[in-house]
């Protein structure tokens, strides 16, 4: 079985790897694992809306297992609405590298029993994430993430959601500055 070190860098939808000719390939360094996503690396706090509700967002994100998986723990915590109470959704995600498929996926965990399936798709800006399955939730709902760079350096981080038969629609934005 090839390590991750030996495999090569998976690349966005579409792309292409270039070829190294050379002494090029001799520099070029070894592709590790979870190099595109070093990006989230590290702990953020900002802003989260959840339609006309608004509330906040903490997450930390990082390499965990000796570098077998990359974690994401968030919570986000979303205002009452009128006669409502304050809602608290907690959940962890975890990036896999996929060697013989030679891309990323992701399984995501929620604290209302929800859970994910996802294939990654590595974007030149962010990653974004399609469910291929969704547990405890509405049959045939699709769930579409996306972990953006901003130019300031922040981070958005949205969740979008299509029911069966219709077109994704936002379900949560956020916000997100490293602390």
């Amino acid at each position: 079985a090839a390590t991750p070190a030996a495999v090569p860098a998976p690349t966005p939808a579409g792309a292409t790897a270039p070829q190294p000719t050379g002494t090029a390939a001799a520099a070029a360094p070894a592709w590790k694992p979870f190099q595109e996503l070093a990006f989230l690396t590290g702990s953020w706090a900002g802003s989260a809306n959840l339609g006309p509700r608004i509330g906040g967002r903490v997450a930390r994100f990082g390499p965990e297992l000796s570098g077998a998986f990359f974690v994401v723990r968030g919570s986000t915590f979303i205002a009452a609405d009128e006669g409502g109470a304050e809602e608290t959704l907690e959940e962890e995600g975890w990036f896999a590298y996929d060697r013989e498929k030679r891309k990323y996926v992701a399984t995501w965990l929620f604290s209302n029993g929800v859970v994910g399936a996802f294939d990654v798709e590595l974007l030149p800006d962010g990653v974004r994430l399609l469910s291929r399955e969704l547990v405890n939730y509405e049959s045939g709902t699709r769930a579409r993430m996306l972990f953006q760079r901003r130019p300031e350096g922040d981070v958005s981080m949205n969740v979008d959601l299509a029911l069966p038969g219709k077109d994704f629609v936002p379900w949560l934005v956020s916000a997100l500055k490293k602390k």
